[in-house]
């Protein structure tokens, strides 16, 4: 698969975990409001992300970034290793969004 198609593809795996992200923040935020979900950030020290926050969004911009940094990588071993940490991004991304529904429902 060429480098545009891999990328249209995490263009379309990151709108659907943003789609997710969005719901599930609603829901974050109404239990939080309520004295529930009381934690400091959604993802564990040891995740491959960088960013520390207690709703969705803001690690979906991260990858929105990752998307973007590796749009620019000029040479294809730069662009494998931004892509293998945004694959296990994305992955995690998608596995919490899904538990996270499940816990719920």
């Amino acid at each position: 698969m060429n480098q545009e198609k891999v990328i249209e593809q995490l263009k379309i795996n990151i709108k659907a975990i943003y789609h997710k992200a969005v719901d599930a923040d609603k829901v974050i935020s109404a239990q939080q409001a309520d004295g529930l979900g009381q934690f400091d950030k959604i993802f564990v020290n040891d995740s491959p992300f960088s960013t520390e926050a207690d709703h969705f969004l803001p690690y979906v911009e991260e990858l929105a970034n990752d998307l973007l940094r590796l749009q620019q990588c000029e040479d294809e071993q730069d662009f494998k290793k931004v892509l293998e940490t945004l694959v296990v991004k994305i992955e995690l991304a998608h596995k919490t969004l899904a538990s996270f529904k499940q816990l719920l429902g």
